[in-house]
């Protein structure tokens, strides 16, 4: 969700006021709530930690107010479903958007602040270097249940969509 911060942030002069509407309170908390936390942390752990160093970036550098709003996604709210529409329409491209995550050095801090490292953060943060290994079988199940689930339903999943069903 901090991509959709990102490019709101983007999108809208540093001299006008902003308003972002979402149903996502990771998106909110993690720009308002946890920023300072996850700097501290050097992001670690932190999902799309990417976009929201680039929303927190561009948000800084915004000089009116900014305000978020929560809305409870799936309402019916028709700004609510045409953005879970499109989502779901970017989720099933064959190729991405390019998005502009660059964030001046000044600005883009690495590591942890010494004060906040533990044993726990610093293996966190190991393991986040290390790259996933990309499992066969797991990558061939994901698959087939996408194609149960298209020939079923007439809808095409993504595997974050079909993760988190499992769950």
């Amino acid at each position: 969700m901090g991509e959709i911060c990102t490019i709101t942030a983007e999108k809208v002069p540093r001299f006008q006021p902003l308003l972002i509407i979402t149903n996502s309170k990771y998106a909110i908390d993690g720009l308002t709530t946890h920023l300072e936390e996850w700097e501290n942390k050097g992001w670690a752990e932190v999902k799309n930690a990417n976009f929201f160093k680039r929303a927190a970036y561009l948000l800084q550098k915004h000089s009116a107010v900014t305000l978020f709003r929560w809305v409870k996604g799936h309402n019916r709210d028709m700004g609510n479903k045409q953005s879970d529409l499109l989502a779901k329409q970017g989720a099933t491209k064959a190729q991405d958007n390019a998005l502009d995550l660059k964030i001046p050095t000044e600005f883009n801090l690495q590591g942890v602040k010494l004060a906040s490292l533990t044993q726990a953060t610093a293996y966190r943060g190991i393991k986040e270097c290390k790259p996933p290994t990309n499992r066969e079988l797991t990558e061939r199940n994901l698959q087939l249940t996408a194609e149960a689930i298209l020939e079923f339903t007439s809808s095409r999943e993504t595997e974050a969509a079909i993760w988190q069903g499992i769950r």
